[in-house]
């Protein structure tokens, strides 16, 4: 009988690597696929995912999209802030990069299914499939796959959904990969390898764009307070080093059109209500109608998440919390689970 072929995202990684080993340990053919996104053949992660390929007999392709790369996850990071909004470009790659390209590559090589290493499971409710939380709480990725379509999470496989991390780190060591179970996780955005957004942009748009240009911080009433560096090294919340900012202010609000900061109590930022335009939501309404669901309002473990409930008017996704959050910025993705599932998102 024929092994059914799966595509695997090769990062470099342990997490990706393990997933080969398992889903090789399950009967799968793997083929290995590595996106080069915005390095160049000789990055160390594209080296490492290359041999380990080599070493598991691993089929193995590198899908070069660094100009789609550019013209869409980044041209979407710098759009956003100089919108004087605070993006997730890791959840827009997942939507236009990522998963469409490695459907695309399935489809050519034959591939019934295509894999990740994700910390995240997969659930089918009433003949609809969901994304569910990892059973991994301090790795649980499902946050940043919100907006995945039907026909993708269908086909998805993630090997770790089940495992906790220490479990997956153990069992490379015990197959001897100690240089894969002992490397340094990468964490944040992968294209600002570790360094600070606002140095990312300044090389990205050059010190004379207005959005990185000096301004005025005002209150509420036009007054002025005192000046910034530029509006898009600001997020909303933010009180340290602003000048003209204290007495329990911070930012409130980021005018771009006027290149301002808006001070004002930190208490403005409390609210129990918001209204998304830009959302996805389950059409089976037993999920979440009349009922209360779980929000995720930010991607950190560190961010607790909160009880709520959603109400369809017009075009418009009316979300109500239990209780007031604090802060929930323009930009940012706000998640929607039922019993750790994900059943809908939008962007605020």
């Amino acid at each position: 009988m024929a092994q059914e072929r799966v595509l695997l995202g090769m990062s470099g990684g342990m997490d990706s690597s393990m997933s080969a080993v398992l889903l090789q340990q399950h009967g799968y053919e793997v083929i290995g696929a590595t996106l080069l996104t915005h390095t160049d053949e000789q990055d160390a992660s594209i080296i490492a995912a290359q041999n380990l390929a080599k070493e598991r007999q691993i089929e193995h392709h590198l899908i070069d999209c660094r100009e789609q790369f550019k013209s869409t996850v980044i041209q979407y990071f710098a759009d956003e802030y100089t919108a004087g909004r605070t993006p997730n470009p890791c959840i827009k790659c997942n939507e236009t990069i990522k998963w469409k390209l490695l459907l695309e590559l399935a489809d050519q090589l034959n591939c019934k299914y295509i894999a990740t290493g994700h910390y995240v499971q997969k659930a089918l409710v009433n003949d609809r499939y969901y994304i569910q939380k990892g059973l991994d709480p301090a790795k649980d990725q499902s946050y940043f796959l919100w907006n995945l379509n039907q026909a993708t999470i269908e086909r998805a496989l993630f090997p770790l959904g089940q495992l906790h991390k220490q479990e997956v780190r153990e069992l490379a060591r015990q197959l001897g990969y100690t240089e894969i179970a002992d490397k340094k996780e990468s964490m944040g955005v992968c294209f600002l390898a570790g360094t600070d957004y606002r140095h990312y942009l300044t090389q990205l748009l050059g010190e004379g764009h207005p959005a990185l240009s000096d301004g005025h911080v005002v209150d509420e009433n036009g007054t002025l307070l005192g000046h910034h560096e530029g509006y898009s090294f600001y997020t909303i919340g933010q009180r340290r080093g602003i000048e003209g900012i204290a007495n329990g202010k911070c930012v409130i609000a980021i005018d771009a059109e006027n290149k301002q900061l808006i001070a004002g109590n930190r208490d403005k930022l409390f609210t129990n209500r918001i209204t998304l335009k830009d959302f996805s939501l389950s059409n089976d309404q037993t999920l979440w109608k009349n009922q209360n669901i779980f929000i995720r309002i930010r991607g950190l473990d560190s961010v607790p998440g909160y009880l709520g409930s959603l109400e369809l008017i017009d075009d418009s996704l009316i979300v109500q919390f239990e209780n007031n959050v604090w802060a929930v910025t323009p930009g940012q993705s706000i998640v929607f689970y039922q019993n750790n599932k994900i059943i809908g998102g939008g962007i605020y």
